[in-house]
């Protein structure tokens, strides 16, 4: 049985490679798009239940427009859902993301005027003009220099990033400082070091790395429940986004893992080291 989660099926489309494998009334290519505001939720049905969301450029491809939401698959992870169909964009010339965790559009090159928007972590941009300490967006807003690098430009380490989300408010599905969950955590870290990372803890389990023994786990390993991942930071602290603190939050590994096993989710299934 395919994973509905990556590959794009519903009971009136499908993606057109998976022809032979499902019933479905109609198998298309889909169009390349891209999503049109950062923080988008992408939903498991229309009007549905939020499974992650969306970043500000991120690529599309587009398999059905029906109700006012589009049938839609990430680039960037290869998670389908539904999308709000008004957030979706034309491709652009995207040349730089965000590596700040979060920054203010402005309508002119002055930090006094009213902010007129905001950026979130990952997202990418066209920028047509650079000065003093500006650029310049297509659309002709302006960003601070300082919150942007060029695409081709990544961190060197995903423990800082995940650190930088600590304190950040826990939401099932988020991918941003606002509210992130603990699979989303993950992949953002390795994603703005260019490491590709999937979406849910189950997929990371079995797609990252390789295994290591539970006393060996050290600095840089993924720790995985069922249902569950976090981050080693230092020897035996778990950086994690967990719904018992609602936050992005360190703790000791070993109190960690018995909280969680009392708590009915299980010990460490496996430990993971890129």
């Amino acid at each position: 049985m395919i994973d509905r989660r990556i590959n794009p099926a519903n009971e009136r489309v499908a993606a057109s490679y998976l022809r032979g494998q499902i019933n479905t009334k109609l198998f298309l290519d889909g169009l390349l798009r891209q999503c049109l505001r950062g923080v988008t939720d992408l939903l498991d049905k229309p009007s549905g239940r939020r499974v992650t969301q969306l970043s500000l450029g991120e690529e599309l491809t587009v398999f059905e427009q029906k109700n006012g939401f589009a049938f839609v698959q990430s680039a960037k992870d290869d998670y389908c859902g539904y999308m709000d169909e008004t957030l979706i964009a034309p491709r652009s010339k995207k040349s730089h993301w965000v590596s700040a965790l979060s920054s203010h559009l402005y309508p002119e090159a002055d930090l006094k005027k009213k902010n007129i928007g905001e950026l979130y972590f990952c997202d990418e941009v066209e920028v047509i003009n650079e000065d003093t300490g500006w650029s310049e967006l297509r659309g002709g807003v302006f960003v601070p220099s300082c919150h942007l690098s060029k695409l081709t430009e990544r961190f060197t380490s995903f423990i800082k990033v995940a650190e930088l989300f600590l304190n950040s408010p826990y939401l099932w599905g988020g991918c941003s400082r606002s509210g992130i969950d603990c699979s989303g955590l993950i992949q953002i870290a390795l994603i703005s070091c260019g490491i590709k990372c999937p979406r849910d803890a189950d997929m990371q389990e079995d797609d990252l790395g390789y295994n290591v023994s539970v006393g060996d786990a050290t600095t840089g390993d993924l720790i995985f429940w069922k249902g569950h991942v976090g981050i080693l930071t230092e020897p035996n602290v778990l950086t994690h986004a967990n719904a018992h603190h609602m936050a992005v939050f360190r703790e000791d590994l070993d109190l960690a893992n018995k909280r969680i096993e009392k708590s009915g989710g299980g010990t460490i299934t496996s430990v993971k080291r890129l």
